[in-house]
């Protein structure tokens, strides 16, 4: 499944102050929401606006009780994916899903927190009930 992805100025903001400034704390776990709006993801994007009708549109029709964990090993290649630990959603209505998003907050439909990345899928997934998604996401970084 191809992807058009983005890193909002929210997430680079938060990387580069962890790395840098004294008084940023740095957040241990991230979670994965997904979401069935048809938008264009943004350097905008953020943990305010991103779950939103106009944005993701998360929705919240899968049966685990919140957004599931992002479990990523320390990088090694200037790249981290969670292939050991896929993220897993089961969906417990008929629903499309056509984009996923990264965040610092756990509750589904959470508008709080930092948003590290956002991604709009070239090809929706539709599910139906009892249906399985499993989702592996990289976060890679290039030098220049």
């Amino acid at each position: 499944m191809g992807r058009k992805e983005s890193c909002p100025l929210e997430g680079l903001n938060f990387i580069l102050n962890v790395l840098t400034q004294t008084g940023t704390t740095k957040i241990n776990t991230w979670y994965v929401g997904f979401g069935t709006g048809n938008y264009t993801v943004a350097a905008t994007d953020t943990g305010a606006n991103i779950v939103g009708a106009g944005r993701a549109n998360e929705t919240s029709a899968y049966s685990e009780a919140t957004r599931q964990a992002l479990v990523l090993p320390a990088s090694t290649a200037a790249a981290l994916t969670n292939s050991a630990s896929k993220v897993t959603i089961t969906a417990n209505a008929t629903v499309t899903i056509t984009n996923a998003f990264v965040v610092s907050t756990s509750p589904k439909a959470d508008a709080t927190g930092t948003c590290l990345s956002s991604l709009k899928l070239t090809a929706a997934k539709t599910l139906s009930s009892g249906e399985q998604l499993v989702a592996t996401f990289t976060l890679a970084a290039t030098s220049v």
